[in-house]
C-alpha cells in the first residue's frame, strides 16, 4: 500500500471515528443542558442507526469506487444501484416503518394525511419521511466518498507524472553526461598525441595528469553532482596537463579556495568551460592567456574563466560540450543559476554562479 492509499484511509477512519464520537458527545451536552440523565443504551442505539451508513460507505468505496477510477461506467452504475437500492429496502423495511393507529381509530389527515394519524401540513404536501432522508444521506456519503476518492486519485497522477519528470530529467542528464565526456577526452588525447613527438618526458607527465582525470571521471562522472572539491581536483590536474603541452609564453591561472565547505556542483560543468577556452583562446603567434577562478561568495559558487582570442573564429566557439553544459544546468537548477557568456575587449569571458548544494542532496 502506497503512502496515499494510507493517508485516505486514515482520513476515512477519522471522519467515521469523529461522527461515532459526536454521538455520545451531543447526549451528553443535552443531558447537562436539560438536567437530564445520561443514557448509554440511547447512544448505542443511534450508533446502530449510523452502522448502515458505515457497511454502504465501505461496500461502495471497496467494490464500486475503484470501478469508476478505472473508468468502468456501466459497472460502476450497476454496483451503486444494487447498493442503493439495498439501503433503501433496509431503511423502508418493517424495523423502520412508522408506528400504526390502533384498531377502529381511522387515520387522520384525509388523502394527503400520514399514515400514523398526523393531520398534513395547510399546502398539502406531503413532508419528507425520516427513511426518505436516510436514503438522501446515503447517497451524500457516496458523493462524499466519490469526492475523497477523485481528490487522492488527482493526486496519485500527479505523484506519477513528478516520477515520470524525474525520470526522464535522469535520463535527459545521463544523455549528456555521456555526450560531455567522450568529446571532452577526445581532445585531452589530442593534446598528450601533440607532445608525443615534441616532448616524449612532457608527454609522459601528460599521461599520468590524464590518469588521474580519468580515475575522478571514472567514479564520479555518472552522478547527478559531486562535491565541489573533487571538481576543482579535476581542474587542478587538467590545467597542469595543459601547462606541460604550451610554453611559458601563454599566461595560465588559475585560482580556487582550499575548502569546499561541502558544496555541489554538476560534474564536468566548470571543466568543459576551461577545455573550451585553451581550445580557442590558445594562439601561438600572438601572446595569450587563460584565466580561471572559483570562489565562495554568500553561499553561491562563483566560477569565471576567461581566455584570449584568436580572432572572430572565438567570438562564436560555443561547440557541443558548451551546449550541453546549459541544457544540464536548466535541467538541474531551472532559473537558480546565472551562466553569462561574453566578449570584453580581446577576450571571451564566462560568468557562472551556482547556488550551493549540501552533499546530502
Amino acid at each position: 500500500m502506497d503512502k496515499l492509499n494510507k493517508q485516505e484511509n486514515a482520513l476515512y477512519a477519522v471522519a467515521w471515528a469523529v461522527v461515532f464520537a459526536l454521538v455520545p458527545l451531543l447526549y451528553l451536552l443535552q443531558a447537562f443542558s436539560q438536567g437530564d440523565p445520561f443514557s448509554w443504551d440511547t447512544v448505542f442505539q443511534n450508533w446502530l442507526g449510523i452502522l448502515p451508513f458505515l457497511v454502504l460507505f465501505l461496500l461502495h468505496n471497496a467494490l464500486a469506487a475503484p470501478l469508476l477510477l478505472k473508468k468502468k461506467y456501466p459497472a460502476y452504475i450497476a454496483v451503486t444501484l444494487v447498493l442503493l437500492v439495498l439501503f433503501a429496502v433496509y431503511c423502508l423495511g418493517a424495523g423502520n416503518r412508522p408506528p400504526q393507529p390502533e384498531p377502529g381509530i381511522p387515520p387522520m389527515g384525509g388523502p394527503f394525511g400520514w399514515e400514523d394519524g398526523r393531520p398534513a401540513p395547510p399546502d398539502g404536501r406531503r413532508p419528507m419521511t425520516p427513511e426518505v432522508m436516510k436514503v438522501i444521506m446515503g447517497v451524500l456519503v457516496l458523493a462524499v466518498n466519490l469526492g475523497v476518492k477523485a481528490m487522492f486519485n488527482a493526486l496519485r497522477s500527479e505523484q506519477k507524472m513528478q516520477e515520470l519528470r524525474a525520470e526522464n530529467l535522469g535520463k535527459q542528464l545521463e544523455m549528456l553526461r555521456y555526450q560531455i565526456n567522450p568529446h571532452f577526452f577526445m581532445n585531452t588525447l589530442n593534446n598528450i598525441h601533440a607532445l608525443v613527438d615534441i616532448d616524449p618526458e612532457k608527454a609522459k607527465e601528460s599521461i599520468e595528469e590524464f590518469s588521474k582525470l580519468m580515475r575522478i571521471v571514472l567514479y564520479d562522472g555518472t552522478a547527478p553532482t559531486i562535491p565541489l572539491q573533487r571538481e576543482l581536483d579535476f581542474l587542478r590536474h587538467y590545467v597542469s596537463l595543459m601547462r606541460l603541452r604550451y610554453p611559458d609564453s601563454v599566461s595560465i591561472t588559475l585560482s580556487v579556495p582550499d575548502k569546499a565547505n561541502g558544496a555541489e556542483v554538476p560534474p564536468l560543468v566548470m571543466a568543459s568551460f576551461v577545455e573550451n577556452a585553451f581550445k580557442h583562446g590558445i594562439s601561438y603567434e600572438a601572446p595569450s592567456s587563460i584565466a580561471v577562478s572559483v570562489a565562495l561568495e554568500n553561499r553561491q559558487i562563483v566560477f569565471r574563466c576567461t581566455n584570449s582570442m584568436r580572432g572572430e573564429k572565438a567570438a562564436g566557439a560555443h561547440g557541443i560540450g558548451l551546449e550541453n553544459v546549459r541544457k544540464r544546468l536548466d535541467l538541474m537548477y531551472g532559473g537558480a543559476y546565472t551562466l553569462q557568456i561574453g566578449q570584453e575587449q580581446d577576450q571571451y569571458c564566462v560568468l557562472l554562479i551556482l547556488p550551493e548544494r549540501e552533499a546530502a542532496v
